[in-house]
């Protein structure tokens, strides 16, 4: 991997953080609003998980094509069409008629953030010295992070007050201005990839460079089996609170923000761990995340009950996910935006299985069958990266 110059400033890391804000909150808005829009929809609360469902699945798809493209003909002006997709799509979602049509508004949404994400997690690496990548990727992660800890408590507030129509209208307008950020504050150049897709079998041979990138197979199928259904349990926490207490909305979404603050601080804590237990950093902290979801099994009966068990999983996903990434990241510059695609991909397909699976055993199974089941997944994937180490 060729080393290469710093040049990322301020400016930059803020308007990808906010990038990966609106990625984040587009997957746990529905949370803590489930009951409301299945009101609205005419429907059961839990039938509400197949919002953030559809948004994985579409996301999984279509983040393998976005990667290739951007390695060739840049990150900025596709950048700037997935925002402005997100930004139109969310303002459409409140004049869905019924669940369907909105379950469609979701899924092209998360079609929007296959764009978004490749593109700008590479744009960290494109313009970080290999030596700060884990660093920059840690920071704009923060974004994806505080999501979680900001849009529950913020959505479940307007659900119980100028209604759940109002969160979405809230993503739209911050999405024209992350548009606007990235006009201002990104170049559009050439990138690393100068060899021409302009062929279906050059299309291919891509995929071929980044999976056949010496460690990638092992890391990607982490990318699904720990760490898509370590997110995929936070996109759906809010209900899971919910039911697990039987507590309204606003409550609910206060529980998803707390947990949400302790992935925060995994994510400020990683380099610290990183330092004191070194590469077993990611396997343990991997670990921890997982058994944290098999805690939901618990006879809980209080908040305080249920914060202890929910921060166990919180911190170590925030610990290990940015971790995790950071080492896909730096395998390869010629094809680090489809591997970033193949991770978000991966990553997106997890939060899809998960949310499907509750949306599925609602109706079938108990809550304990569904944390039993996403603990179980999780946990064979973090025994993955301490067998591999990765």
């Amino acid at each position: 991997m060729t080393p290469h110059l710093d040049s990322m400033n301020f400016q930059q890391i803020a308007t990808l953080f906010g990038c990966l804000f609106l990625i984040g909150s587009a997957e746990v808005v529905a949370g803590p609003m489930m009951s409301f829009m299945g009101a609205h929809f005419n429907v059961p609360s839990s039938a509400i998980a197949y919002l953030p469902a559809a948004y994985g699945l579409t996301y999984g798809a279509i983040a393998l094509l976005a990667g290739p493209l951007s390695d060739r003909f840049g990150r900025k002006r596709p950048l700037q069409l997935g925002l402005l997709g997100f930004a139109a799509l969310s303002a459409l979602m409140p004049a869905a008629p019924t669940l369907t049509v909105a379950i469609a508004l979701s899924a092209l949404t998360g079609l929007c953030a296959a764009v978004i994400q490749p593109n700008a997690l590479s744009l960290v690496a494109d313009l970080s010295s290999t030596d700060k990548i884990g660093q920059r990727i840690g920071h704009v992660f923060i974004g994806l992070m505080l999501a979680f800890v900001l849009t529950p408590a913020l959505a479940g507030r307007l659900a119980d007050t100028t209604g759940w129509e109002s969160a979405y209208y809230a993503l739209s307008a911050l999405a024209l201005v992350a548009i606007f950020a990235v006009s201002i504050c990104f170049e559009s150049k050439a990138l690393i990839n100068t060899k021409s897709l302009s062929s279906l079998s050059a299309f291919f041979s891509v995929h071929k460079g980044a999976l056949t990138t010496p460690g990638v197979r092992w890391r990607l199928s982490a990318s699904y089996l720990w760490l898509g259904w370590v997110a995929g349990f936070g996109a759906v926490v809010a209900e899971v609170a919910s039911r697990k207490l039987n507590i309204p909305p606003t409550q609910a979404g206060l529980f998803a923000g707390f947990f949400g603050l302790m992935v925060i601080t995994g994510n400020l804590s990683n380099g610290a761990l990183q330092r004191l237990l070194g590469e077993s950093a990611l396997p343990i902290t991997a670990i921890a995340s997982s058994i944290g979801i098999l805690l939901f099994l618990l006879p809980l009966h209080s908040p305080e009950q249920l914060a202890s068990a929910g921060a166990i999983w919180a911190f170590g996903y925030g610990c290990a996910g940015p971790l995790h990434h950071a080492r896909l990241s730096a395998l390869s510059d010629s094809y680090r935006g489809t591997v970033n695609s193949y991770h978000a991909s991966l990553l997106n397909l997890g939060i899809f299985s998960v949310s499907a699976l509750l949306g599925t055993l609602a109706q079938l199974a108990t809550l304990s069958t569904f944390c039993t089941t996403v603990g179980c997944v999780a946990l064979a994937g973090s025994a993955l990266l301490w067998r591999k180490n990765c």
